[in-house]
Order: C-alpha cells, then structure tokens, then sequence
C-alpha cells in the first residue's frame, strides 16, 4: 500500500528528473567557453576562449553593441544559469534517493548512442555523425563560432554497400528504447525516444527514382537517400573526445562545401540561411588553416562543373540570406 508520503517522493523525483533533462538539453545547445575582453589603444575588443587539447583558442565576437556578441554573451550566461539549476536538481534527486540518475538524462542517452556504434565497430566502417550533431561537435571541441542549434536531432550518414561485419543495429536501437517511425513515401526508418530521433542517412544516386528498396539487411535499417551526400561520406574524420568519446565526422572542408551545395537547390528561404549561417561559421574556421583552405578546394574541384558553378553563384549572390557573407566565401572559394 502507498502512503502520501509515498506520492509526494515520487512526483518530486518526477519533477526533478524532468528539471534535470530540460537543463541538460539547454546545456547541450547553449555557448560554452568564457567572454574576454581585451584593451587595445584604448578600444576594447571582445573575444570567445575555448580550449581544445589544452590550447587556448579566442574567437574575435565584435564590439559590445553588436547582434553577434549580445547573443553569445546572452547565450554564456544562460548556460551559467542553467548550470546551477542543474546542480540544485541533482542535489534534490540524491537527497530523494533517486536511482540510474547517469542514463536519464539527454547527455547520458546520447553517449549510450555513440558508444554503441563504437562498440560495434561502425565509425571505422564508414558511418559518420551528420547534421546539427555534427555541427555543434565542431563548436564545442574544434573552434568553430557559435551558432545556435534548435534541433537535437541525431543524424547519422552511412556509405552503401556496406562492407563491413554485419550488426543489427536496427534491434540494438529498439532493445534500447527507440520505436520505429517508418516514413511511406521513401521507405526510411526513423528511431525515436523521447525527445531524441534518430535518422540514417545515404547518399542518394541522380534524382532517386531507381533507388528502390532502403532496407539494409546488414544493419537492420532504412536509410533516407539525400543529395550530395557522398561529399561528407568520402571525407571521414575520426576523433575521441573526453565528453562523447570515438566519434567520426566529416571534415570540416567537406561539411562546408556540402552545405554550399545544399543551400544552392534550398527553395525555403528559412533553410537556406540556416545553412548558410553554419557555413559561414565553419568557413571562418577553415580561413584559419591553410591546410584546411587547400582540403576545401580539393572537395570543390572534385564536385561536378554544374555543382562547381552552383557553389560560386551561391556564394556571390549570399549577402541576401546573410549580409556579410559573401565576402568570407568568396575569400576561401578564390
């Protein structure tokens, strides 16, 4: 038999839980890094430090009135806020002796994710972490500006055939909790869970209509077929990261021209300039490396004619969707 003392604990721990997974989503998506500012002849300048591999890194925002700097800086101090929060929620659900408090949050599910394809040997046969994911690992760990992230959608890119041992990853995900969301119109399969969807992704041949059937024995999925993927599938990069450990994303070079190719055949306004404002920011990131700079041409030059011309127009005629960016593409498209 329950007693009242009984409910009371258990829509506490409820409340707090919940609390506690809002938080760590905001977590997720807000800035992280400190705001410096810095006195030169008598201005003062406003800097972004991050630090990666225990190198300091400070990302010029601009001067203190610019839109740029009160969003990051807004963004910073959410995070400060938000931190805190979190910690009076984990302190509340120890003191209500709350249980498996690790694997209920969203950082907890998103390792659990990660390290499952790990685990089962498929960064190293060609599958990549694609998307808004893929983005916010650029900003938090290789110096790319912020740039707000709204989804956290996990995206995952697959090259086809497959050529490795097969795993079926597709029951691994519905052993863990995710419910198939079959899409009629391409055959693909979504794994959804909460707040968390998951969506596989492969490169999609001319306009799709041969495609056929998308289930892929080997793995026990439907990947959605996507244009222009192959520029990220053919530009792996593996790294391990403290948070999120082994994890393979595409170049930055590629992930740049890719988002240039996709943006030239975007008809929504809305989506073009959200692909355009992260490719802007990865592009100021790759001006920094001459190495990088010269790897984005390499991918450009590989791309079609038509896609090559494509690219230029969009970068010439960008300042429409993003003032300002033209001049950025067209510093690293010269």
């Amino acid at each position: 038999m329950t007693t009242v003392i009984d409910d009371i604990l258990r829509e506490n721990t409820a409340y707090y839980r919940r609390t506690k997974t809002m938080l760590v989503g905001r977590l997720l998506v807000n800035e992280r890094g400190s705001l410096i500012r810095k006195q030169i002849n008598g201005k003062t300048y406003n800097y972004l430090r991050k630090v990666h591999n225990g190198k300091r890194r400070d990302l010029y925002l601009g001067p203190e009135s610019s839109l740029h700097m009160q969003r990051v800086q807004k963004s910073i101090e959410q995070s400060k806020s938000n931190l805190i929060e979190l910690r009076r929620a984990k302190d509340a659900l120890k003191k209500l002796r709350a249980k498996n408090m690790d694997h209920e949050d969203f950082t907890g599910r998103i390792k659990e994710l990660f390290q499952l394809m790990d685990h089962e040997g498929l960064w190293d046969e060609g599958l990549q972490l694609v998307g808004s994911w893929c983005f916010k690992v650029y900003q938090n760990y290789l110096g790319v500006e912020h740039y707000p992230i709204r989804t956290v959608d996990v995206d995952f890119a697959i090259k086809i055939p497959y050529r490795g041992t097969p795993v079926k990853i597709g029951e691994k995900l519905r052993e863990m909790g995710f419910q198939e969301d079959r899409n009629r119109k391409d055959g693909s399969i979504a794994y959804l869970a909460g707040d968390i969807s998951i969506e596989f992704l492969k490169h999609r041949m001319g306009d799709g209509k041969s495609e056929g059937d998308t289930y892929i024995r080997e793995l026990d999925i439907a990947p959605q077929p996507v244009p222009y993927l192959k520029i990220l599938l053919d530009h792996p990069r593996t790294y391990r990261f403290r948070d999120l450990g082994k994890i393979t994303v595409p170049s930055m070079p590629a992930f740049l021209a890719h988002k240039l190719a996709v943006s030239s055949k975007r008809r929504d306004p809305a989506k073009k300039e959200k692909d355009l404002r992260q490719a802007l920011a990865v592009a100021r990131a790759v001006l920094q490396d001459p190495e990088l700079v010269e790897e984005f041409h390499t991918v450009v030059s590989g791309l079609h004619k038509s896609q090559q011309k494509m690219i230029s127009k969009l970068a010439q005629s960008s300042d429409k969707f993003v003032p300002g960016s033209s001049r950025t593409f067209g510093e690293i498209l010269c």
